[in-house]
């Protein structure tokens, strides 16, 4: 066996034929954001006879959290061939791609599923630190406004929804090519989709990816971006184009505080929701570092400049004079750092002034796949 290691362009072949085996046939086509050739050094494989038997994919990219430039990491298509599992192969490739994660510079990994093997790993999935919002044909007169128009988007409105998107301030920095892809095989968090821009007066204020419905069907919005006014005023135009629609399932950040309460005065019910993914901690000093301006923002430069972020022997410190905050592992410091409702907060009550500074600026918010989900 040879690897782990990064794929090499000949043997894409190979790994097509392993995804059609183990998810289905056709993967690789769906996920171009993934499967592409600049992108073959982060997708880890082991190889046996020339076949590549054992799979982890792996995106990175920076993300804007509050204005602070992050790295992430997003995992996904893991998989070994059915003759060749029970061997560990995904664990040494999981564990390998963390290691190159760690060496390129990544601060956190967002992986799209729950398994043991990433729990194992020190993924965790962060429970309740958003929202959601079902809009029925019920609610159509509530969702209105003669001044909002929605179209299909072509690909001349690309660039259009690439500025919309950059007003967001927790998102993905996205290159012009990852709309391009997304567009071209309209596959979004992993349906078959349509994309709608929203119009106030003719003029582009929001868009929408949403799952092509189907028959008597419930879909969630796979992407949302711009004005939420706008947004919220277009669910009952989106709900009249397609008539088969019993229910859109709208996912809120918690720190979407704007949508939420327009959601509240439309009489709609918000409803706690949790991350679409498991998260680890890739490098923890590096994330709370790069995370220092925003917590300047909220407490101030002098308080900012008194906070130190340790790592030692696998043990994550955040300190402020003699006050100190000790998270175990990687598991704890995700649910506290994202604000998962079953994080060890009692780490923080015993950490005193440094545990106090800890609840003035967590939780961050995690960005929301969309486009990028692979």
């Amino acid at each position: 066996m040879e690897g782990p290691r990064g794929l090499r362009s000949e043997e894409m072949v190979s790994l097509r034929h392993l995804t059609d085996i183990c998810f289905w046939k056709g993967l690789v086509d769906k996920y171009p954001q993934l499967f592409n050739e600049d992108n073959l050094e982060n997708l880890r494989v082991i190889v046996d006879g020339g076949e590549v038997i054992s799979h982890v994919g792996m995106t990175e990219q920076w993300v804007s959290i509050f204005g602070c430039l992050l790295r992430v990491a997003c995992v996904g298509a893991v998989c070994t061939h059915p003759n060749y599992r029970m061997r560990g192969l995904a664990t040494r490739l999981f564990n390998d791609a963390c290691e190159k994660a760690y060496n390129d510079g990544v601060d956190f990994m967002l992986v799209s599923g729950i398994r043991g093997l990433y729990l194992r790993a020190g993924c965790r999935q962060i429970l309740g630190c958003d929202f959601e919002v079902s809009v029925t044909p019920e609610h159509i007169q509530l969702l209105s406004d003669p001044a909002i128009t929605v179209k299909p988007c072509s690909s001349r409105d690309i660039e259009v929804m690439s500025a919309i998107y950059r007003r967001e301030p927790v998102r993905f920095l996205r290159r012009l090519e990852d709309y391009q892809r997304a567009f071209a095989c309209r596959h979004v968090m992993d349906k078959e989709s349509e994309f709608l821009l929203i119009l106030k007066d003719g003029s582009p204020r929001a868009y929408v990816i949403l799952p092509s419905p189907s028959k008597k069907s419930k879909v969630r919005i796979g992407e949302y971006a711009g004005e939420r006014s706008s947004l919220v005023n277009a669910l009952g135009l989106i709900l009249q184009r397609f008539p088969s629609l019993e229910e859109i399932v709208i996912h809120i950040l918690g720190c979407d505080v704007l949508l939420q309460s327009l959601m509240e005065e439309k009489g709609l019910q918000l409803r706690p929701s949790n991350s679409a993914c498991t998260v680890r901690i890739i490098n923890f000093t590096q994330l709370m570092e790069r995370l220092r301006p925003y917590f300047e923002e909220v407490i101030g430069y002098k308080e900012t400049r008194k906070i130190k972020f340790l790592e030692k022997k696998g043990r994550f410190i955040v300190e402020y004079g003699a006050d100190r905050v000790v998270i175990p592992g990687r598991p704890e410091a995700a649910q506290l750092i994202f604000g998962s409702k079953d994080a060890p907060t009692e780490l923080l009550s015993a950490g005193g002034k440094a545990g106090k500074i800890l609840r003035e600026v967590l939780p961050i918010p995690l960005p929301w796949y969309g486009i990028n989900f692979v």
